[in-house]
């Protein structure tokens, strides 16, 4: 049933219907995929198998249509979605909702067939790496242990050692830092693994005593609040073990970390802009310049969507970035609010994005929030899947120290939807086109 999911979908006399047509086999070949001992962490394919001390083989066929996650999972929580919801916690162990990548696909597990566990200790003395297998009942395999020891981003040993005792040292040319091990069959077939791991060295220990409690107590318009806050002083710490101030196998990497932030500026993944201090003019145009041009690239990378979210954008904001889009196949969607932008402000920039869009280049939308308090109050930016938020507005950036922050691939689409949702008004009455506030 395994190998063909549509065609043999019999399992002990019982028929099994897909909604789906197509599967596809991952690995595409006859090897499974090695889930090592030592991950148990509740993220990617091994959150949703059985832990097993000796590792997993997976192989997996996955629903390429995606035509059960479509069924189930709506932008909103649907019946359907609580009743799956609830099965998967109370036989599963975790919500299937969180983890709609996994629905409509077929798993295959089986526990490593070899050992039932691989034990690893560090030995100071000699340097090395005390082993020992728990092998299954009746097995008597050939066993190779590759060791990879890494310092950094540097390898520092990968080497293959045959395994005659399934207990025993391995020494080491010297002291491990971070180590992954991967275990052969006699037929060089990779069966296991574990890793990157590191061994304890030392433990500090940190510890605050109490000293008094902060009483407070507030009183407003809104009537009075008292609290209580615990004060605490920290002591000495305590360090059990052999602690050292300078790590070499670490010197290189943490090195250049500390020149991380060149490059995150380079990729626009973080950028820190320090404004101007005092009355130089000069400084001020050069920072206001570098600003500029700063979002200019961002809105630049856009090939089917990119939104402006600024409650202050107006019409020298339209001149100054979006006029400044060069893929005209892709519509500007610029959002503000009526908060902060008044009748005349909204007919200056009616008419500025009217006359470009007689122009034969891409489309400008604009649309303003409704209401006295907007919602929107961060500035977001966004370039088909990606997303930045500014810590000031586009009319003011570059003058005062603020920051520019690509938010993490994982949170993009719920800020991208929730924008869409006010632009479009998918399921409310958040805003009007820009035109109508103006007349």
């Amino acid at each position: 049933m395994f190998e063909g999911p549509i065609k043999n979908n019999n399992i002990d006399g019982a028929i099994n219907s897909f909604f789906n047509k197509n599967f596809l086999r991952e690995p595409s070949g006859p090897s499974p995929l090695i889930i090592p001992s030592n991950i148990h962490e509740p993220k990617g394919l091994a959150s949703v198998l059985p832990q097993r001390k000796s590792g997993s083989f997976v192989w997996t066929q996955i629903d390429t249509e995606r035509e059960v996650e479509k069924m189930f999972i709506r932008d909103y929580i649907s019946t359907e979605m609580k009743a799956l919801s609830q099965l998967a916690n109370n036989w599963l162990g975790f919500n299937i909702i969180e983890k709609a990548e996994h629905l409509g696909n077929i798993y295959l597990t089986a526990p490593n067939p070899y050992y039932r566990d691989l034990d690893i200790t560090l030995s100071s003395e000699p340097v090395g790496i005390f082993y020992q297998f728990h092998m299954r009942k009746g097995v008597k395999e050939k066993l190779k242990l590759r060791i990879i020891d890494k310092h950094g981003d540097n390898i520092a040993l990968d080497k293959i050692y045959s395994i005659n005792d399934y207990i025993g040292i391995r020494e080491l040319p010297h002291e491990p830092q971070s180590i992954e091990l991967r275990v052969y069959n006699s037929k060089d077939e990779l069966i296991g693994g574990q890793g990157p791991f590191s061994f304890l060295k030392s433990i500090q220990l940190n510890m605050s005593v109490k000293q008094a409690d902060l009483h407070v107590k507030v009183e407003n318009e809104k009537g009075s609040k008292e609290f209580t806050v615990e004060k605490y002083s920290k002591e000495k710490p305590s360090v059990i073990g052999d602690k050292s101030d300078f790590n070499a196998a670490y010197y290189f990497k943490e090195a250049e970390n500390k020149r991380k932030h060149i490059t995150n500026k380079e990729n626009f993944i973080f950028v820190f802009l320090k404004g101007t201090k005092g009355n130089n003019q000069k400084e001020k145009v050069d920072q206001q310049k570098e600003a500029q041009t700063i979002i200019r690239n961002l809105i630049n990378q856009a090939q089917f969507r990119c939104f402006i979210c600024d409650p202050y954008f107006g019409v020298n904001d339209l001149i100054d970035f979006a006029f400044y889009i060069e893929n005209t196949g892709v519509q500007l969607n610029i959002l503000n609010a009526k908060e902060y932008i008044d009748k005349n402000m909204a007919k200056k920039l009616t008419e500025a994005t009217k006359e470009y869009n007689l122009k034969p280049f891409q489309k400008i939308v604009c649309r303003i929030l409704k209401g006295n308090k907007s919602i929107l109050h961060d500035r977001f930016i966004i370039s088909d899947n990606n997303v930045w938020f500014i810590g000031t507005s586009l009319n003011q950036i570059g003058t005062k120290a603020t920051c520019i922050c690509k938010v993490p691939e994982s949170d993009n689409l719920e800020i991208i939807r929730e924008i869409e949702n006010w632009f479009f008004n998918k399921d409310g009455n958040y805003t009007e086109i820009i035109d109508e506030y103006a007349d």
